[in-house]
């Protein structure tokens, strides 16, 4: 059913190529007219296109009543394909619907916050490491509005203790403070794009995925790790009051050790470790002397710091995002994303952008960052 789907499509993509090709041909002769001929070819041609509407709007409708758009069903048919997500689901529809555009603007949305990893598609983006996102678990749609409320856990001292009979409890403070923000919009644009890229390259819908919809969420990474709350910036992990802060002693692997001592004595339970892309190559190659052996010896064979950290409990996240010279140790189920807008693409392909036969695409999302209780993440300075 898709490939006949995806046929009615082309057929429209043709008669709409011919209709334009009259008018062009009139242009070029200076006629504000088109001679008889033309003109009957063209209502023709603009009858088989709205043919075409009906049958593909038919289709498309008989694919969504076989299971299509039904979350369970997709679920299962994505395993079947091989790990198709939700993301180049929703690349594909874009896809698809600029076909149809036909010099119209219209938006298309994905179903789903994450993009995941990509399998190499034939345009190859710039590689990127592995997501701070993918740490953020801890997710709330925002359905009544962008602004919210929450309540941050400011004192945490636990003062239970052994009671005896009718003696008076101990009491523990547990101060939570309230706190007010908004979603606000994190968005790029792309450049005029030629639409026939969307016929001729294989690996445009992954490009939509890659360069317009990740681009988004990098810029949510830095500004959950290093947004300063000012304007329309988040609060991020390294401006936000109440974390926790660990001088760099003696050289880096033993500082991040101490950065697990202090989660420890206050009794958080970290997650997981984020660092920059320079920091972890320093701490992977580091030796004993010049020429000694290295200092962390599963560093080469895929489990860095292990002997730091105690095991894989705490994983290990290298992200751009992430300053040199600093390191974040935390929990972090303790920052909640508050979705407003997921992350998605509009195309437009009208004005100018019809006469020229190009399309530009935006990608966007507005969410919010709550930090639920910043003593749950160490801040350690890695540099002397």
């Amino acid at each position: 059913m898709e490939k006949f789907l995806a046929q009615l499509i082309e057929a429209r993509r043709t008669a709409m190529t011919e209709r334009i090709a009259l008018l062009d041909r009139a242009r070029s002769e200076d006629r504000e007219h088109l001679n008889d001929a033309e003109q009957r070819s063209y209502d023709r041609l603009s009858g088989d296109i709205a043919a075409l509407d009906d049958r593909i709007d038919e289709t498309q409708a008989e694919i969504k009543r076989a299971g299509h758009g039904n979350p369970d069903v997709e679920h299962v048919r994505r395993a079947q394909r091989g790990g198709v997500t939700e993301a180049r689901d929703w690349a594909q529809r874009a896809a698809t619907e600029l076909l149809r555009l036909g010099g119209e603007s219209r938006a298309i949305s994905s179903g789903s916050l994450d993009v995941p990893s990509l399998i190499n598609p034939s345009i190859t983006p710039m590689s990127r490491p592995q997501r701070l996102i993918d740490l953020l678990v801890n997710r709330l749609p925002l359905n009544d509005g962008a602004a919210f409320e929450y309540h941050r856990q400011t004192v945490r001292t636990n003062n239970a203790a052994p009671v005896a009979d009718n003696a008076l409890k101990p009491t523990s403070v547990m101060t939570l403070t309230p706190v007010e923000d908004r979603a606000r919009v994190i968005a790029h644009l792309s450049e005029p794009v030629p639409n026939r890229l969307v016929m001729d390259v294989p690996g445009f819908q992954d490009w939509l995925t890659t360069d317009l919809a990740e681009g988004v969420l990098d810029a949510l990474e830095r500004q959950v790790i290093n947004g300063d709350a000012i304007g329309e910036n988040f609060d991020g992990v390294l401006h936000v009051a109440g974390t926790r802060q660990v001088a760099f002693t003696t050289d880096v692997p033993r500082t991040l050790r101490k950065a697990l001592t202090v989660a420890q004595n206050a009794g958080e339970n970290p997650n997981a470790i984020v660092l920059s892309p320079s920091d972890a190559e320093d701490l992977d190659l580091s030796r004993e002397g010049a020429g000694g052996g290295w200092l962390l010896p599963n560093a080469l064979t895929g489990t860095p710091g292990g002997n730091i950290f105690g095991g894989p409990t705490i994983t290990r996240v290298i992200s751009p995002s992430m300053p040199a010279g600093l390191a974040v140790l935390g929990d972090w189920s303790k920052i909640q994303l508050m979705i407003r807008e997921q992350v998605g693409v509009q195309i437009d392909a009208g004005g100018d952008l019809f006469t020229h036969n190009q399309f530009r695409a935006r990608a966007e999302m507005r969410c919010g960052v709550a930090h639920l209780r910043p003593s749950a993440f160490i801040v350690a300075d890695l540099v002397a």
